[in-house]
């Protein structure tokens, strides 16, 4: 792991009551609480800094044109826009537009759909050409008999193919169709398109329509099984679930923290990562009545990101704590932690510090979610507001009934995309947030 990284954790004895659920009759007895207690909590919520970090997840997600673009890093199934690495015109009168737009700086499972500004692509079966698989846009909308450059008979206007980041060679449709594209452009590890449209006064008369992707991203790593894949055998989505998720991120030797695999606790025991992921497919119900994972994780950030704000950014997806302790990183999903560990009098190297007031001195009553909606095309929109009548009469002095002492919690939760888990993790923020006391003390190894 990076020198920077390792210098930035500390490790102290501190334990969060109520999120650690520890118990505290008096300093002469044990008590017990769980292991991550034994850690500074690195990462629990969304800062400033990692908003900049994810905050593309609640933007219009379309293609752009940059030189010094990084490279996009999917996880889960969501929609992003991609980074136009090549383009180009060819055709009398330049009739014929080239693009090919990068989605990711890394194998993806698959490309689910391809959206011209709010329209869905239609696409057919595809057609081997040069030993690339060649799809044809049959949307009526791109399609014109009467324009004479049309791709075929049938009036086809836009064409396309697609790599997932496993080439290692060049396309061999793209290469057939420009002489400046040749064996060494093989945009190695990198998902893209290449997209070819003929020009169309009627059929494009907007202009170049704003183009996004809907994709399945990275194949994720399993340590309880030892596949890399998107789906497992059991149909389980690996690659969208939060804790498998935060390994990667933390593990990856390209755009990770490049930690080792003896810095990853890939236990079953507190803060394992195999108990962690096993907890983030715990089936629950959604307000639907259908049963859901517990926590999902789908959005994307990039290569220049901030780590921290990453991490922040998954960990919110899982209501999650991340520790680094004993030279292993841990993570913690939002779910009751059964206690490993007992501390006695016996431990104790000074007294222990109590302290009953958030840094912060705030306490909310409310909370109001932030989430990006599957349903909606991968928008931002608001879950609806929870109010606990508990916290706010407790907010509100007495003789006061009349005033205003609502206090609103706003949760952003840019890899979340479903609106019941969105509210579940917002309640579990406004529950631990009132959660005051903590309790500090120093013991030996």
């Amino acid at each position: 792991m990076s020198k920077h990284i390792k210098k930035a954790l500390k490790v102290a004895v501190v334990v969060f009551a109520g999120y650690a659920f520890a118990t505290l009759g008096n300093f002469a007895k044990a008590f017990s609480t769980a292991k991550a207690v034994f850690a500074t909590t690195l990462i629990g919520s969304l800062t400033s800094k990692g908003i900049e970090a994810v905050n593309a997840n609640f933007g219009t997600k379309f293609t752009t044109r940059t030189p010094t673009a990084p490279r996009q890093i999917v996880y889960g199934q969501t929609r992003v826009g991609g980074i136009l690495a090549h383009i180009e015109t060819t055709g009398t009168d330049n009739v014929i537009l080239h693009q090919v737009i990068v989605i990711a700086g890394h194998e993806i499972d698959s490309l689910v759909k391809v959206k011209f500004g709010d329209t869905d692509l239609t696409l057919d079966s595809g057609t081997t050409i040069s030993g690339s698989t060649v799809f044809k846009a049959t949307n009526t909308k791109y399609k014109n008999t009467e324009n004479e450059n049309k791709i075929d008979g049938n009036g086809t206007l836009v064409q396309l193919t697609f790599e997932n980041g496993s080439q290692t060679t060049a396309n061999g449709f793209l290469r057939s169709q420009l002489s400046s594209i040749t064996a060494d452009h093989k945009f190695k590890d990198c998902a893209y398109v290449y997209i070819k449209m003929v020009h169309d006064a009627e059929k494009f008369a907007g202009g170049i329509p704003a183009i996004s992707f809907e994709v399945k991203g990275k194949k994720i790593y399993d340590p309880r099984s030892g596949e890399t894949a998107f789906t497992d055998s059991t149909g389980e989505q690996i690659g969208s679930n939060p804790a498998l998720c935060i390994r990667d991120y933390l593990s990856n030797t390209v755009y990770g923290l490049k930690a080792t695999s003896s810095e990853l606790n890939d236990t079953t025991n507190a803060g394992g990562f195999n108990s962690a992921a096993t907890t983030c497919e715990q089936q629950v119900n959604d307000i639907d009545g259908s049963a859901q994972n517990r926590y999902t994780a789908n959005g994307f950030t990039n290569f220049s990101a901030s780590g921290e704000g990453i991490l922040e950014g998954l960990l919110t997806s899982m209501a999650g704590r991340l520790t680094y302790v004993n030279g292993k990183f841990n993570v913690f999903a939002g779910a009751t932690q059964t206690p490993s560990l007992t501390i006695t009098d016996d431990d104790l190297l000074s007294d222990i510090s109590v302290a009953t007031n958030p840094n912060s001195g705030d306490l909310y009553n409310t909370v109001k979610p932030v989430y990006t909606d599957a349903s909606t095309n991968y928008t931002a929109a608001d879950a609806p507001v929870f109010q606990s009548s508990t916290f706010l009469n407790a907010d509100t002095p007495s003789g006061e009934s009349t005033a205003n002492y609502v206090k609103q919690l706003e949760i952003r939760m840019p890899f979340t995309t479903n609106p019941s888990t969105a509210q579940r993790i917002a309640r579990i923020k406004l529950n631990e947030q009132r959660q005051t006391q903590t309790l500090e003390a120093l013991v030996s190894l």
